[in-house]
């Protein structure tokens, strides 16, 4: 009788839900499947594909297995009705680089075609092959150290770089990314006997600026003064052989 009484509840439960907008019975799993081709003679080292539509909070993404396919497995979207997307294929030429400017893109970097991305439909079902995929973007490895007056290394602790942001600007001046640093990303990429941190970014040429400290005002979170520093030349980016070591010379304001 109490094995009855269980299903009957399991039963009604999962009517219930069913007819629930947005319910648990309605969150269903679909993927996206591809193949990248590499149409470079550069030597990457991982290739990435994030898919971007509106109903997802967390763009999914996956690296390509070594012949370059792909398949984003297991994101929710409404099965019932096709669905506008766009897949970014990008190749990073160290693995281990903390990545400025990553997809999906800032508008204001969209409307050039290597940020815009690659069009595709969400087709009604759980599994949508979008072919070939060509690689859109290829981001290039820079070593950025920050150095004392004497040009010896500065920040030399893991404190050191938690408070430390970092913008990229185009040429005509307009800024395409600001961001902080994880512990993840200083624990993988940031060298503290030399105070020097990789960077993966996009081919092109650019302009770095770096904040020491206090918290830029576009977080929304406490301020303090923030003293953007430049870091001196242009930081332009060709190709995988090329990568470019660049340093900042400042003298520290206050104590950590």
């Amino acid at each position: 009788m109490a094995n009855d009484q269980k299903k009957l509840i399991i039963f009604v439960v999962t009517s219930i839900l069913t007819f629930l907008p947005g319910s648990v019975a309605q969150v269903q799993k679909r993927s996206v499947c591809g193949k990248v081709v590499l149409n470079t003679s550069d030597a990457v080292a991982k290739t990435e594909v994030i898919l971007d539509y509106a109903g997802i909070e967390l763009n999914p993404s996956v690296v390509t297995d070594h012949d370059g396919t792909f398949c984003i497995e297991n994101f929710v979207g409404d099965l019932s009705q096709s669905t506008t997307a766009r897949l970014y294929v990008t190749s990073l030429c160290r693995p281990d680089d903390v990545i400025l400017v990553p997809a999906p893109f800032w508008p204001v970097l969209r409307k050039e075609k290597r940020f815009a991305g690659k069009g595709v439909i969400l087709n009604p079902g759980s599994r949508t092959t979008v072919g070939d995929v060509k690689v859109q973007l290829i981001y290039g490895h820079v070593s950025l150290r920050i150095l004392d007056r004497q040009h010896q290394p500065l920040l030399t602790r893991s404190a050191d770089w938690s408070p430390i942001w970092i913008k990229l600007k185009k040429q005509n001046g307009v800024a395409v990314h600001e961001s902080g640093l994880s512990v993840g990303e200083i624990e993988r990429a940031v060298d503290l006997r030399e105070s020097r941190i990789n960077l993966a970014i996009p081919q092109g040429t650019w302009t770095m600026e770096v904040a020491l400290e206090g918290v830029p005002p576009e977080t929304g979170a406490k301020r303090r003064a923030v003293k953007w520093l430049r870091v001196p030349g242009k930081i332009k980016i060709e190709a995988c052989a090329r990568s470019l070591d660049v340093a900042l010379s400042v003298q520290r304001t206050t104590q950590p």
